[in-house]
């Protein structure tokens, strides 16, 4: 029986850009045959930054075509090559750039914007898609440039949702027996990743800035590296004694949150004056232990020697004994195995055919949607574990969200005051749990159950429910899941066939693996933090929780691929997706070159090796920035001729890329200056059209209102029954034969319990009267809760 979730596959990618590249690396790592189509003098990743000191290429390449093979094609990719795919990765002009494909090929197209709508002419580099995006506008100090986050993120998420899309439509070839395109635009995979204040706006009307606090973390600088810390309403007293700080918890600055909030500045100094002498791995985990969430923004260098990552064996070594990056998922019966490093030019060695056996299980069914028939109990919380399930339930998953009613989803009611900002029109209503634009965002075609699983009733009832389920999804803490007896080898004994995916921040063994995180910790540890901020200024990270969403595609990602090995041999297996090292691979490359050089990237706010201005530049009104990204001569040139002064593309201070960069103060200064008073949006408008890439840095009421995205059907107008009727955006899968969809509004706390306790999990009427009458339910949220 294969060993390799996606054995007998046939991937061929004739794509020019990560997003694409790295949509194949992942099918090569699980198994597929992937073979790189390329021109004559080799893929243009080839020549993508950084590159190996050893005289051994790009490591962005090496990082994305590691077990992959290469054919030459001067134009068209091999006519017999393309019959025998099953997958095919469209090159740079799109499905017109190929000859005819046989009916069950599953096509993918990724692109910036996508083939149609406002903007799909428009270039789109990482900086544009995540002005446009809306993560942008939350990166920064007030007053100053945005900051775009680093690397190619953007893309590497967009390749992510390409083989998300590309599987789910496999699935659904493999029950109808035809193949269809998967169109992936980057901009709108950035816009799903984005945290909520889109829909926040078209809640409530908020209008945010960049000055709003919302997140009650900070960072200190310690002996050895900077450490982030959380301090919630209910955890100050704790922080406060675990650090010697007792002094502070009636303290009138900061004894009530509302004022400890307006005096937040004031606060970390005190704490900087008082452990900044401490080591920041020792402290990080003192606080770990009193449950207060922090972690230390690790520089690349220093990750390779990391004990938790080297305790968990995460780091693999290529035959010719270059360092790669570990495995993005584990799955327990077919994991991932790199079969060789990048291949040279046309280094295609000869391997067996791909298979093509398309048996269907029974019951298979593409109707509804990819994975309609296939059945989803979540146990998780907040923002990661929901957006897995919601991406299944897109695709059409039947998902069933269990809640506890004493434990209730943060997202739904925190344990603060409730904000006016988070309801419709500002009211919370007899019920804000149902109200919460977050909960509201992420639950969407969902069911929703209440079961307290601290009584043996309601674990019993779950044990029944998950033997009905083809998945279980859980972001619970490490060793949770054996302790409700849920766990993978229980849950096993009663469906043989069952798929336990668990998404622990750190993974299920190893040092941090008790550590609590939030998607700004995950950044911290997985290395992206210490390439964002300001020359000479703290790390900073992206947006409230950009690592959240990330993680939810990751494990959407890893259960379609142990469904499409069960769809073949009928086997279940254990899924573990360590949020913080799957996240190391949206920068692969970097990480790849601190190893190698020992040398860290420098903090340089928006600025890059590769382009010339690349920046964010003020615009008229209040927090008003576009940014511009000029990576080459002619795109310089078009900017100065849009700036209407065309001599200084001919100045010789300018004329070149090393140029600009030895005068980067003085291009930024030119370039802010002509942009001060004009309209944003015209800006980018103008420039684009002139072929240089730029955007308006969008706000959350400009995403909300965007008309590229509107056009290409981002938006579901869906009527929650308490919260209304309102746009809710979407997800970025569009599958041209069984679409995606937004069914359905967020459940209503509990609003289903009854019909999957009765339908699904097969108690009799008796047995759910049964089950309220030993409290294993319940209809609201308990006192505390």
């Amino acid at each position: 029986m294969p060993d390799h979730a996606l054995h007998g596959l046939r991937v061929v990618d004739a794509s020019e850009s990560i997003a694409g590249q790295y949509c194949s690396r992942l099918f090569a790592d699980f198994g597929a045959d992937v073979v790189l189509v390329e021109p004559p003098g080799g893929s243009a990743i080839r020549q993508r930054p950084p590159f190996s000191t050893h005289d051994q290429g790009s490591l962005t390449f090496l990082h994305l075509n590691s077990g992959k093979r290469s054919v030459v094609a001067a134009a068209q990719p091999p006519a017999d090559l393309l019959a025998s795919a099953d997958v095919v990765i469209l090159p740079p002009g799109g499905r017109p750039a190929l000859p005819p494909l046989a009916a069950a090929t599953v096509t993918v197209d990724v692109t910036p914007f996508g083939r149609e709508g406002p903007r799909a002419g428009w270039k789109g580099p990482e900086i544009v898609i995540q002005a446009l995006s809306g993560m942008m506008f939350n990166n920064g100090t007030e007053g100053r440039e945005p900051l775009f986050g680093c690397g190619d993120r953007s893309s590497y998420a967009a390749g992510l949702a390409g083989y998300i899309g590309a599987l789910a439509a496999l699935r659904a070839r493999d029950a109808g027996g035809a193949g269809q395109h998967v169109d992936i635009a980057a901009a709108e995979t950035a816009a799903a990743m984005c945290f909520p204040h889109a829909f926040q706006h078209i809640y409530s009307g908020t209008l945010r800035t960049r000055a709003d606090r919302t997140n009650p973390c900070g960072q200190i600088l310690c002996r050895d590296g900077w450490v982030c810390i959380w301090i919630y309403n209910h955890r100050w007293v704790r922080f406060c004694e675990t650090v010697g700080l007792q002094h502070l918890i009636r303290d009138e600055r900061f004894a009530d949150p509302v004022t400890r909030r307006q005096n937040w500045v004031d606060l970390f100094g005190i704490i900087q004056a008082h452990l900044g002498d401490e080591a920041a791995e020792a402290l990080v985990d003192r606080l770990q232990r009193a449950d207060v969430i922090a972690a230390k923004s690790y520089r690349l260098t220093e990750l390779p020697s990391q004990r938790h990552l080297a305790e968990r064996g995460y780091w693999e070594r290529l035959p010719d004994g270059r360092r790669i990056l570990g495995p993005t998922f584990r799955l327990s019966r077919t994991p991932r195995r790199v079969r060789g490093g990048p291949p040279a030019i046309g280094q295609a060695p000869a391997m067996a055919s791909a298979g093509k056996d398309r048996a269907v299980r029974p019951g298979a069914s593409a109707a509804g949607g990819p994975l309609a028939g296939l059945r989803v109990m979540e146990l998780t919380t907040a923002w990661a574990g929901p957006m897995a399930g919601r991406v299944l339930g897109f695709l059409g998953a039947e998902c069933i969200h269990i809640e506890s009613p004493n434990r209730v989803n943060s997202w739904r009611l925190n344990k603060e005051r409730p904000n006016p900002e988070n309801f419709p029109a500002g009211d919370p209503g007899a019920r804000p749990y149902d109200r919460s634009f977050l909960f509201n965002s992420q639950n969407v075609n969902k069911l929703s159950c209440i079961l307290d699983l601290k009584t043996e009733e309601g674990r019993a009832i779950a044990r029944r429910l998950a033997a009905a389920c083809d998945v279980v999804i859980c972001n619970f803490r490490p060793g949770t899941l054996a302790k409700l007896g849920l766990d993978y080898e229980s849950l096993r004994a009663l469906r043989p066939d069952i798929i336990v995916a668990e998404l622990p921040a750190f993974g299920l063994t190893g040092p941090l693996s008790n550590h609590a995180a939030l998607g700004p910790t995950m950044e911290m540890a997985a290395g992206m933090s210490s390439l964002v901020g300001y020359r000479d200024g703290q790390p900073e990270t992206t947006g409230p929780s950009y690592l959240d969403p990330i993680g939810g595609f990751n494990t959407a990602a890893a259960i379609l691929t142990a469904l499409h090995h069960r769809q073949r041999t009928g086997e279940g297996q254990h899924v573990e997706v360590p949020q913080v090292e799957a996240a190391m691979h949206l920068i692969g490359g970097e990480i790849l070159a601190a190893a190698e050089t020992g040398q860290d990237p420098v903090r340089d706010g928006n600025r890059v090796a590769h382009a010339a201005p690349h920046d964010a530049f003020p615009c008229a009104g209040d927090e008003s920035w576009v940014v511009i990204a000029v990576r080459d001569d002619a795109e310089w040139a078009a900017l100065c001729g849009v700036m209407g002064q065309p001599d200084l593309a001919a100045d010789p201070r300018f004329a070149s890329l090393s140029g600009r960069k030895r005068h980067e103060d003085e291009v930024s200064a030119l370039v802010a200056a002509w942009t001060a008073g004009q309209d944003r949006h015209a800006v980018a408008e103008r420039l684009q059209a002139a072929g240089v890439p730029a955007a308006a840095v969008q706000k959350p009421r400009d995403v909300a209102q965007d008309r590229h995205l509107s056009q290409r059907g981002f938006f579901h107008r869906l009527a929650h029954p308490d919260a209304g009727e309102h746009p809710h955006p979407g997800l970025p899968f569009r599958l041209s034969v069984t679409p995606g969809s937004q069914r359905r509004a967020a459940p209503a706390f509990g609003q289903h319990t009854e019909e999957v306790l009765g339908r699904i999990a097969g108690l009799s009427a008796q047995e759910i009267r049964e089950a309220w009458a030993a409290k294993a339910t319940a209809s609201a949220p308990l006192p505390g809760g």
